[in-house]
């Protein structure tokens, strides 16, 4: 799944992929994805676009706790650190990094 809104993202959701995997880009950014596509067909692997749905409804089920996100975050940084918090983004095992602000 890349919901990283980088190009890079779907770059490096592709070097994971394992062969007759799926990647699901769920990312929406500005410009051009360039990525090889030889790994599409030589793994067989599938890509999959998936569009944003109503926030609405999503952002709900989020304040009410009905849908836990927490095990999606590798780590909180404070706002005063973002350098360091872009540094550790760096490791392939991260999944998401936040910012908190204050």
């Amino acid at each position: 799944m890349d919901a990283t809104g980088s190009p890079r993202g779907l770059s490096e959701a592709l070097r994971l992929v394992e062969p007759r995997g799926t990647v699901v880009m769920k990312s929406t950014f500005h410009g051009a994805a360039n990525f090889d596509a030889t790994k599409l067909v030589v793994d067989e692997v599938t890509l999959l676009g998936s569009r944003c749905g109503v926030f609405a409804p999503a952002l709900e089920l989020l304040r009410h706790g009905h849908v836990t996100v927490r095990h999606l975050m590798s780590k909180i940084f404070p706002l005063e650190q973002g350098l360091e918090a872009f540094e550790y983004l760096d490791q392939t095992s991260v999944l998401k990094v936040l910012l908190e602000m204050g």
